[in-house]
Parts: structure tokens; C-alpha cells; sequence
């Protein structure tokens, strides 16, 4: 993928003190003025990883479920990050749909499947 496109489909945001600021359009501007050959970074590369859950309906019937996560960075914590965005899907789903509600969700495996590697270059 080209630079210029890449900069089309993101959305920047400036770091700043205590957080960071919206910048999409200035970093546009900027990412649309360099030579693609500016860039030392030639790919970008995100772990994917399924997870096989369990979970009860709101009808007492057990069920198994597959979801998959795509992470910004391999790391040492990927467990943990995953348990936590899992978690936040699980109780958000609840809350989305009352009416469908899941509980005794269990996490019975956490699976590396793929890396997603996007390239940068022309």
C-alpha cells in the first residue's frame, strides 16, 4: 500500500502531555508531502489470535462461541489483554441486549493464529 493511501484510511492523533489531540488532517497534509522512500518502516505487522469461549444463555443452554482479536504489538501480556478486551465485549454485549444476556462466560483458549503484515512500500 502506498503511503499517501495508508494516510487516506487512518486517523492520527498528536501525542501530547497527559494524553494525546486529534490530528488527522494536519498528519494527511504531512504523510501527502514525503517521498514514500522517507520511510523507514516498510510494514506494519499485527498479531491475530482466536478465542474459544463458553458461555450459559439467558436460557440456561451452554454454548461455545469463537471470537478473534486483532492486537497493535506482540508483547509479553498479550494474555491479559485479551482476557480485558474480551471481558469489555462480554459486558457490553449484556448491556447492548439485555433480552439476549450471556453469563459464566469462561475463556477455555487463547490461540495465536496469524500475523496481519501490511507493506508500506510501493
Amino acid at each position: 500500500m502506498h503511503i499517501h493511501k495508508f494516510s487516506d484510511m487512518v486517523t492520527f492523533d498528536e501525542i501530547a502531555i497527559g494524553g494525546t489531540l486529534p490530528a488527522t488532517e494536519e498528519y494527511r497534509r504531512f504523510f501527502k508531502n514525503l517521498h514514500p522512500r522517507q520511510i523507514l518502516t516498510s510494514r506494519v505487522t499485527a498479531p491475530i489470535y482466536e478465542v474459544t469461549y463458553r458461555y450459559d444463555t439467558c436460557r440456561n443452554n451452554q454454548r461455545e462461541g469463537k471470537k478473534y482479536v486483532i492486537l497493535r504489538s506482540a508483547h509479553d501480556d498479550e494474555e491479559f489483554e485479551i482476557d480485558m478486551l474480551f471481558r469489555d465485549w462480554v459486558e457490553e454485549e449484556n448491556r447492548r441486549r439485555p433480552y439476549r444476556k450471556i453469563s459464566n462466560v469462561q475463556i477455555l483458549e487463547i490461540r495465536p493464529r496469524a500475523y496481519a503484515t501490511l507493506s508500506l512500500m510501493p
